[in-house]
Order: C-alpha cells, then structure tokens, then sequence
C-alpha cells in the first residue's frame, strides 16, 4: 500500500506540474487544453487513488 501511495503522490507531482505549464507558458491554445486536462485528470485520479488507499488500509487494520 505504501508504494501505491507513493505512485499517487508522484501523479500529483505530475498533474500539478502539467497544469502550471499550461498556465504559465506561451504554448498554442490546443495544447494549453490538453496539459489542462491532462494535468486536472491526473491530479483527480490521485487524490482518489490517496484517498480510497487510506480507506482500505483503515478498514483493514
């Protein structure tokens, strides 16, 4: 479980970043959209993969 967490906190790291290059570079407008939603998705996805990991774990132990 911890490595899955880690693997989410890293898709954070990602997500996050994409989002800053989308608004803070001068990049065409399609591909300003596609770092905005690729960067939105991925930082979505690891919130829920932190979350339901500390649900699970919770339930478990």
């Amino acid at each position: 479980m911890k490595r899955l967490i880690v693997i989410c906190i890293i898709g954070l790291i990602g997500g996050n970043t994409l989002t800053l290059i989308a608004l803070t570079t001068n990049i065409p407008k399609h591909m300003s959209q596609l770092f905005m939603l690729g960067g939105m998705g991925v930082t979505v996805l690891s919130i829920v993969g932190v979350v339901l990991t500390k649900y699970y774990t919770g339930k478990r132990g």
